[in-house]
């Protein structure tokens, strides 16, 4: 699809974000190449808005290539010994950039808006590590955080994973690992924003006319194909490998209740699309929220859906699978 086209699909909402920055935001080149991009990205984003004040915000290692940032919310004084959800938190990025504060204020949002407690991970980054070293450190900062639910105040029976893009797909992956140690029961709920589930080269035949996406908005903002392609290659998981591109799984019937979050102007559209399908058809408790006319991870520029609130829906996915 050419940019005159995309142009006429984008809601006015994001018109309005790309004259603000006076340009259409994308990454481009090698992977190291946007891994600065998205830094920069993150930054410049970060700093126009205010960071929500919590009651503890605490960076603990877990090993020498593993480190987590917990956020735990003020409480009222008679919720004080209430135990709380708590979300792991997996950040974007193509699982080649991002760290703990990419996604800082967004973990911070959550927190405070049920509240709960979110983890967020700092997990192993390709090219230098190539997959599924992210998919290990996500399942190992599950661990962690399960066995320390007492110390965090969690409750351990309103865990849930999350995240958003690269780390849409990891909170898939790590249920989907769990399932097979026989701790599938320590996920309440997924919840996944913008993921990838399946290798362009690899769409199992009973999906590959549904899945449109990776061509049609190929030059999308903010994702691209080149770009999605240059991850792959990047974190150089076999496009067969069921724990990194999760459509392949068997254990998938075996889920718990999951949200899913799909961006209308982005490759990858049809990634979600598909897995909450097949999440549904196999016996799953789904709910999926489609922005037609938005990019991918739109809501990082302070975007809004039209008639809605993105952290508003998140809430209400958060709430729907802790109360499957």
């Amino acid at each position: 699809m050419d940019e005159l086209d995309m142009d006429k699909r984008l809601a006015p909402a994001w018109h309005r974000i790309e004259r603000e920055l006076g340009q259409r935001p994308n990454m481009s080149g090698s992977a190291l190449d946007m891994r600065q991009q998205y830094k920069q990205f993150s930054e410049e984003l970060g700093a126009l808005y205010p960071k929500p004040a919590l009651e503890a915000v605490e960076d603990v290692a877990i090993t020498k290539h593993l480190a987590v940032r917990t956020y735990t919310p003020d409480v009222t004084a008679k919720d004080k010994h209430r135990l709380l959800p708590v979300g792991i938190y997996f950040h974007g990025g193509g699982w080649c950039c991002g760290d703990l504060d990419s996604e800082d204020n967004f973990c911070r949002m959550l927190a405070k808006a049920l509240p709960l407690i979110v983890i967020s991970v700092s997990y192993r980054l390709a090219p230098e590590h190539k997959a599924p070293a992210q998919v290990r450190d996500a399942v190992d900062a599950w661990t962690w955080a399960f066995e320390n639910a007492a110390r965090l105040g969690g409750d351990p029976s309103k865990y849930f994973t999350i995240g958003q893009s690269a780390g849409g797909t990891l909170a898939f992956a790590v249920p989907n690992e769990l399932i097979a140690l026989n701790r599938g029961h320590e996920v309440k709920g997924i919840i996944s924003l913008s993921p990838f589930v399946v290798h362009p080269s690899n769409v199992p035949p009973a999906h590959r006319a549904a899945y449109k996406s990776f061509e049609t908005n190929a030059n999308a903002p903010m994702n691209t194909a080149a770009a999605m392609n240059t991850f792959y290659d990047a974190f150089g998981a076999d496009p067969a490998d069921s724990s990194v591109y999760v459509l392949h799984s068997e254990r998938l019937t075996k889920f718990p209740a999951t949200y899913i979050a799909v961006c209308g102007a982005d490759p990858i559209r049809d990634d979600g699309l598909i897995m909450e399908k097949v999440l549904r058809e196999s016996g799953v408790r789904t709910k999926l929220q489609h922005y037609e006319n938005l990019p991918h991870v739109f809501w990082a520029f302070a975007c809004e859906p039209e008639n809605g609130s993105f952290l508003g829906d998140v809430i209400d996915g958060i709430t729907f699978v802790l109360d499957a």
